[in-house]
């Protein structure tokens, strides 16, 4: 069974909830877990597409040249991960603007997709992604109960890439339909939460009946050894650090069962010209 493979590429104190001149006075963390996502990549022939945070970029671009040298696809998580719904129009063009412009000057070659931050895309900034020069947006997860994720009206089904714009795709994030109760089942900290046996039996019944399945992970859902910083309560630490020491493993076993891909080749019409067919 096949799926697209992705990361967002942010490190562990990455929250829309801190300033930039917060951020600085952390350690970045995420060139470990980084390489060992692209070593396991390596050792099953899989690809992925890696949304790669701007601020990222600026200070770690011989990594982001590392991913690209390696066959993988970079695309845009914006700048400084600041909810989309938050920011006035002109804000978020000058983020995607200035994240679009830092990665393709790191690598050298054209960005093509964007996700925003905790999936909080909005109409408005679709259309501002198309005016930008990208080719597809993956940021909508359907009628999720998370007060973070954008307020799309989109049924459960909604799992293959399609027009959400003439001239911008989307790639929707999966959920789990349970009784009328759509519980996201994209990776991330569900990936860490849910049994693998479980992820996996519920992953595979999405791409039997729907084809499509894009999962997510973040780098320090690997870093089990990161400082807590998110403990104001008990449910907060336990989206955030529970399972972490697991992932990698888990990961691994993921890369074995699946065919993983990224976006660009698991939807390659998707992310040439500015203009595609249906």
């Amino acid at each position: 069974m096949r799926m697209a493979f992705t990361v967002d590429v942010e490190d562990w104190f990455c929250s829309p909830d801190l300033s930039l001149s917060e951020w600085e006075g952390y350690a970045l963390r995420l060139e470990k877990p980084v390489h060992q996502i692209l070593d396991l990549l390596d050792e099953h022939a899989a690809t992925g597409t890696f949304f790669t945070l701007g601020w990222i970029a600026e200070r770690k671009p011989e990594l982001i040249k590392e991913i690209h040298r390696r066959g993988h696809e970079i695309a845009s998580h914006g700048y400084s991960h600041r909810l989309v719904y938050k920011q006035s129009p002109e804000q978020f063009r000058q983020d995607i603007r200035r994240s679009k412009d830092i990665l393709e000057h790191t690598i050298g070659a054209k960005v093509n997709g964007y996700r925003a931050p905790c999936f909080s895309m909005t109409d408005g900034g679709l259309e501002i992604l198309i005016e930008e020069g990208f080719t597809y947006d993956s940021s909508l997860i359907p009628n999720t109960f998370n007060k973070l994720y954008a307020k799309f009206d989109l049924p459960a089904s909604s799992t293959h890439a399609y027009q959400i714009r003439e001239a911008l795709w989307e790639i929707p994030l999966p959920v789990y339909d349970m009784n009328g109760i759509h519980i996201p089942w994209g990776g991330g900290g569900y990936f860490r939460i849910y049994p693998y046996a479980a992820f996996r039996l519920g992953a595979r019944k999405i791409i039997k009946k729907r084809d499509a399945f894009v999962f997510y992970i973040h780098p320090y859902d690997l870093d089990h050894e990161q400082p807590h910083i998110y403990d104001t309560s008990k449910l907060n630490s336990f989206r955030r650090y529970y399972g972490l020491a697991h992932t990698h493993m888990k990961l691994k076993q993921l890369l074995s069962d699946f065919k993983c891909m990224s976006i660009r080749s698991y939807y390659p019409r998707v992310g040439g010209e500015r203009k595609v067919g249906s």
